[in-house]
């Protein structure tokens, strides 16, 4: 069993319909996968999620063990105050890491997937419940990153920082996926996958056009993400 963690270069740049896209492949290619989003501010990207994986309306809430109604980072929509200098509950974020990697092992056992998708919040310095921050929990996890990016003018440099900041903590990113998440002519996106990877020496996984329901995965991708 394989899980690999999606880490956005940003809000709003296509982690979930990637993450979609992926559980869709996988379906169609015969391969069990399971959705899984730790935490979610006032969206639908559980719902999202189960409905790619074919999975049924109980199980959003299976997934997804900690929603917040404010459209902030979860860690802010719990309790802004350890990320404003104030005190923390002591062991409160090791022991809700614990109970939410115990929750995601017992979906698992339910579920024997080959692949588990963990959707992030945003992108990798993120403030997350129980006064973390998300690399705690790709840590907690066990999950190997895979960035996501936009399709666009712009992506370079965040991506690349995205991709040197996991390196630097020793856990390097399986790859990149980039997601046109704009409708835009934009000149850039002819060379911006090359370029990071070229620069990073991670390869690009593949791309998610604007609207398509699949990942367009480059050679070997697939086998990389299942770990092969």
């Amino acid at each position: 069993m394989r899980r690999i963690f999606l880490i956005g270069t940003d809000t709003g740049v296509g982690k979930t319909a990637v993450g979609a896209a992926l559980l869709r492949e996988a379906r169609a290619r015969a391969i069990v996968a399971l959705p899984f989003k730790p935490a979610e501010s006032a969206g639908d990207d559980p719902e999202r999620l189960c409905d790619a994986a074919g999975l049924d309306g109980s199980w959003p809430a299976r997934i997804a063990p900690l929603r917040y109604d404010r459209p902030l980072a979860p860690g802010v929509a719990e309790d802004a105050r350890p990320f404003l200098g104030g005190d923390a509950v002591p062991g409160r974020g090791g022991a809700l890491l614990s109970e939410i990697s115990q929750r995601l092992a017992a979906l698992e056992a339910d579920r024997r997937p080959a692949l588990t998708v963990i959707e992030g919040a945003g992108g990798l310095l993120v403030p997350m419940p129980g006064g973390t921050w998300l690399p705690a929990w790709i840590d907690a996890l066990a999950a190997a990153p895979v960035v996501i990016g936009r399709l666009g003018l712009g992506t370079i440099n965040h991506t690349l920082l995205t991709l040197d900041a996991l390196a630097r903590r020793g856990t390097p990113a399986l790859g990149f996926i980039l997601s046109a998440s704009e409708a835009s002519d934009d000149p850039s996106v002819a060379d911006n996958p090359a370029i990071i990877a070229a620069r990073s020496g991670s390869p690009c996984l593949g791309i998610l056009g604007r609207g398509a329901a699949r990942v367009s995965l480059r050679d070997g991708a697939w086998a990389r993400l299942l770990g092969g």
